[in-house]
Order: C-alpha cells, then sequence, then structure tokens
C-alpha cells in the first residue's frame, strides 16, 4: 500500500507543477510584416502584444516552416532590448519574467527558401498561423512588402483570411484578419512580377493562372454563399414563424382544456359542499400523485395508513405492532416486509431500530433494494388511475418542431445568420420543453388536484368548523396528508385528532355495539396514535442516513493545418 502511495505522490508532483502553473494571458493585437528581397529571403518582424493577468517567464512563438523552407536567426526584443531565447523544435520559448503586465515582443527572422520563382511571377504563400495555434489572436495584421514598387499584384487569402487582402499603391499587400480563433487556418498568397527577384531561378512554369483561379473560385463561392444566406434567411424565417405558431396554438387549445376541467371541477366541488376526497386510490398513491416522487419520507404516511386501516397498531411513539399482514395492495404488502421483518423483528418495528439501521453502509443495499420496489408498486397503482390526458400526437408534433429547429440553427451558423439563430434556438428549446414536460391532467386528475388544494388551504386556514363536521377516518386520513405533504401546521391537527378520538372512545365505553361512524366497527384501526410530527421525523433522518450511505462514483501534438506543412501558433509559460 505504501508503494502505491509513492507512486500517486510521485505523480502529483510531476503533472500539478504543468497544470498549477498555466499563465492567464491573451494577445489583443499581432502585426506581422513580412518584407520580401530580390533574392528571395524573407525578413519578418513580428509584434505581438501580451496582456497577462498572472505570474510569467516569458511567451511561446511556434514556427513550422513549410517544406523545403527555414528559419534563421530568431531574436526578440522588448523595447530595444535583446530578450534571451530558448529553441525547442519549432518553438522559440521568449525569456521574460514578470507579473500581470501588458508588454509588446518584437521577434524576428528570416525565412530562407520561403519564397517560389516561376516564369510569370514569384510567389510567396505562407502560414504565419495553422490549426496548431492554441491561442485566440484579438486583432491581427498581416502586411507582405514588394522588393520596390509592384504594379502587377496578385493576392488572396484562405480560410480565416478569405477576403481581408488589399493593395497599397506601391504593391504593398495588407491582409486585415482581425479576430483570429484558435485552431483556425488562414495561408496568405502574394505573386509580384518576376523582374523584382533577379536573384531566384525560375521554374519552367506559370503561376498566375493558378492563383486567378483560386480568386475566381472565392467569388464564385462568395456569391453563392450570398445566394444561399439570402434563400435560407427567408425560408428559415417563414419556417421559424410557422413552428411559432405551431407551438402557439398548441398551447393554446392546451391552456383552454385546462381551463376548461377546472372550470367544471371546481363547479362540481362547489355543488357538493366542503369534504375530503374519497376515492379507489391509496393515500400513498395519492402522495405520490400530489408530490410527483415517491421519497422515503413517504414511507412515514404509508405507515400511518396502514394504522389506519388496522393492520399496524401504534405502541408508542417509537414502536409499531403489525396486526393483520392481510393487505390488500402489493406495495402495503412490501412495506411491512420491509418495516417489520427486514428491519423489525417477531412483527414489530421501531423507529430506533430504522435509524440504526439506515445508518450501517453495509445495510444500503438491501434497503435500496426493498425500498425501490416499493416506490416501484405505489408508482404501478397511480398508474391504474388515468389522470392525464393522452397527448402522443402533440407531443410528435413539439418533437418534429424541435428537430426541425436544430437543422435549421446549423443551417443559420454556417450562414452567419445569427438573428434567426436566437428565434430559433429559442423555439428549439420551448419545442422540445413542451413535448419533454407537457403532460396535462384529464378531468378526473384536474377534479383531484383541486379536491386536495382546497384541502390544503383549509389546513392552513385551520379551519376548525369544517375539521369538526368530518368523520374520524377523514380526520385520519387528513392527519396522513398532512404528514405527507409536510404540512406546518401539523402538530394543531394531530391535537384535534386526538381530541376527536377520545370521544369516540367515551361513545364507545357507553355502547360497544355503536362504532360512531361505520369505519371504526369494520375492520379499520381502534387504537391510540402517537405524534406524527415525531414519526415524520424519524423517517426523514433515515433518508440522510441513505443520502449519507449512497455510493458515490469517481471521477498530443497534432499535424497542422498550413500550406505545405508549415503553421505554429502562440502561447506562453
Amino acid at each position: 500500500m505504501k508503494w502505491k502511495l509513492l507512486i500517486v505522490a510521485l505523480l502529483a508532483f510531476l503533472v500539478l507543477p504543468m497544470t498549477a502553473g498555466a499563465v492567464d494571458f491573451s494577445i489583443p493585437d499581432v502585426k506581422i510584416n513580412a518584407q520580401l528581397e530580390p533574392d528571395g529571403t524573407v525578413r519578418v518582424e513580428e509584434k505581438h502584444t501580451y496582456d497577462f493577468d498572472s505570474e510569467f517567464n516569458g511567451i511561446i512563438r511556434e514556427i513550422q516552416p513549410k517544406r523545403g523552407a527555414s528559419i534563421e536567426g530568431f531574436t526578440a526584443y522588448e523595447k530595444g532590448k535583446e530578450l534571451e531565447i530558448e529553441k525547442r523544435g519549432p518553438e522559440y520559448r521568449v525569456h521574460r519574467k514578470g507579473d500581470s503586465e501588458v508588454i509588446t515582443f518584437d521577434l524576428q527572422y528570416t525565412i530562407t527558401n520561403g519564397m517560389e520563382m516561376y516564369n510569370d511571377g514569384g510567389q510567396f504563400l505562407w502560414p504565419f498561423f495553422d490549426s496548431r495555434n492554441e491561442t485566440d489572436y484579438g486583432n491581427m495584421t498581416i502586411t507582405i512588402v514588394p522588393p520596390a514598387d509592384a504594379s502587377d499584384v496578385l493576392f488572396i487569402g484562405y480560410d480565416s483570411a478569405e477576403g481581408t487582402g488589399k493593395v497599397q499603391p506601391d504593391g504593398t499587400v495588407v491582409f486585415s484578419l482581425g479576430e483570429v480563433d484558435a485552431g483556425d487556418n488562414g495561408d496568405i498568397r502574394v505573386v509580384y512580377e518576376p523582374s523584382l527577384f533577379p536573384g531566384m531561378t525560375a521554374s519552367d512554369q506559370d503561376i498566375r493562372p493558378s492563383v486567378k483561379e483560386d480568386q475566381e473560385t472565392a467569388i464564385r463561392k462568395r456569391e453563392e454563399f450570398i445566394q444561399n444566406q439570402r434563400t435560407t434567411g427567408i425560408f428559415g424565417s417563414v419556417s421559424v414563424a410557422v413552428g411559432i405558431l405551431g407551438v402557439g396554438l398548441i398551447g393554446f387549445f392546451a391552456s383552454a382544456r385546462r381551463k376548461r376541467y377546472s372550470k367544471e371541477a371546481q363547479y362540481e366541488m362547489d355543488a357538493n359542499g366542503f369534504y375530503v376526497p374519497s376515492n379507489n386510490m391509496s393515500l400513498p398513491a395519492l402522495l405520490l400523485f400530489k408530490n410527483g416522487v415517491a421519497s422515503v419520507e413517504l414511507m412515514s404516511a404509508a405507515l400511518l395508513d396502514l394504522v389506519r386501516k388496522g393492520h399496524v397498531k401504534q405502541v408508542s411513539d417509537d414502536e409499531f405492532e403489525l396486526i393483520d399482514a392481510n393487505v390488500k395492495l402489493e406495495h402495503e404488502k412490501q412495506l411491512i416486509q420491509l418495516l417489520f421483518y427486514q428491519i423489525g423483528q417477531e412483527k414489530k418495528f421501531t423507529l430506533n431500530e430504522l435509524n440504526s439501521y439506515t445508518k450501517e453502509k453495509k445495510n444500503y443495499e438491501a434497503f435500496d433494494k426493498k425500498f425501490t420496489m416499493w416506490k416501484d408498486l405505489v408508482k404501478e397503482e397511480l398508474n391504474q388511475y388515468e389522470m392525464k390526458v393522452k397527448t402522443t400526437k402533440e407531443r410528435v408534433i413539439l418533437s418534429l418542431i424541435g428537430v426541425l429547429g436544430i437543422g435549421f440553427a446549423i443551417a443559420f451558423v454556417y450562414y452567419e445568420l445569427y438573428a434567426q439563430l436566437v428565434l430559433v434556438g429559442i423555439l428549439t428549446l420551448v419545442a422540445f420543453g413542451f413535448a419533454l414536460f407537457y403532460s396535462p391532467y384529464n378531468y378526473e386528475g384536474t377534479l383531484l388536484k383541486l379536491e386536495w388544494e382546497r384541502v390544503d388551504k383549509w389546513m392552513k386556514e385551520l379551519d376548525t368548523k369544517k375539521w369538526e363536521g368530518l368523520s374520524l377516518d377523514d380526520r385520519f386520513r387528513v392527519l396522513i396528508y398532512g404528514v405527507g405533504v409536510k404540512n406546518p401546521e401539523l402538530d394543531a391537527y394531530y391535537k384535534d385528532f386526538v381530541s376527536a378520538q377520545k370521544q369516540l372512545d367515551q361513545n364507545r365505553t357507553k355502547s360497544r355495539h355503536d362504532t360512531g361512524d361505520g369505519y371504526y366497527g369494520s375492520g379499520y384501526y381502534e387504537g391510540s396514535v402517537y405524534n406524527p410530527v415525531f414519526l415524520a421525523g424519524s423517517f426523514n433522518q433515515a433518508s440522510s442516513n441513505v443520502s449519507n450511505n449512497a455510493p458515490s462514483s469517481d471521477s498530443s501534438s497534432s499535424g497542422g493545418g498550413g500550406t505545405g506543412g508549415g503553421g505554429g501558433g502562440s502561447g506562453a509559460f
């Protein structure tokens, strides 16, 4: 074990200095001036402005010459002061320590065999940067200067340099690239008349037709791009408008249907006066319907529902005893199995046992398996009741709108239609979100939802007159509901419930043949109920224990894209 720790420490020592020592910087301005000489050599001067936001030791300029060419005499200066250079392959490291400064570095070097001579002109085709570059340039300008005044000039820029060139009266060509993203290519190409390069030997070929062909191709592609941009903009805008209309209509009809169901449900509720909803759905399934999630805390309400039905007896605040395991619902059987046989013993279960059991990491897998089974069975019961509108057609339409939106977004990015891109982005998100979460209640679901929302409101208002008119079983169901939704007035309702229960017990003492309200003489629980606030708190603690015991998951160089294999980039260290 010690040697393993030693290896980890060694790796950390080797890796961390590289990552922790990263330099925070930007390059807001780059000016490159290439002076072509009569013999075909090229004298280059580059001014790189660095904005450092941290400590640094210097800068890196990678220059990968294209095949057949070479870099010679690389030097670096700051305000006329020469700086130390360290060469590592194609990288030139300029040493200059500092901290949070703005510095302009003057780099100078000569390119040998960087030009080609043809019958009809001398060509300079060069990649000053390529896809190997890992740094954005804020504003880049590349200037190509002929040996003497030139009149017959051809030039073209490729990739990020396309369309950026402009010739000056003396034949100088200036490529104003502006912002250049890391990883971009941007070759520049200039051809001057052959008389300017008497020191070069010409090959028996012409170069100008090739450059003109590239220029014509670039112009044609640009015209096609503009035409396609216009067509895509018109067609895309109409399609986006249709998509917005489609989503709007689906939303309109969905809203109208929801309002109609709510109005009809409200009318039915008003006609029947105040009541606690009663249906075939169990309270755990109802609480899942209301909360949207089956949590460990929900088990406290499910346990109280077993007490209500007489299957379980609450002996004290902490202790429960299984009286009758003959339950009707599968999730009730699963809950009894988990609490009284897996956690408890001899048909008895205590909240202290629950806390101790869930604290032990070794029990997590077994508990989680049983809890998941119980949760799935509650969902299975809820799914038996149709509470939602079938929305397959609407979801398909919304999904199609979203998919088409993605297609148009890609086209808008390519054709630089950013206003339309924003609109289609919003439309796509809304369409997919609508399709994903659009699950409206039908009339039955709306009625059940509003019925229990009215109970919620009544509980918050503490309307004791309505409470006094309820049967003991209705009061018990409201109490369990309050546990499930974590009602803040739960303690007050428990005290009222205990008072009502005592009154019923007194009536039973006078006449054992009269059950008082029709439920408790037919197999429903007749014993005492202890403070549900303590019960809910214990299951909440168990939920925290389970969460704490849950397992947690642990969490080269490449070729460039410049002409002739050349290229490079910038950095810092």
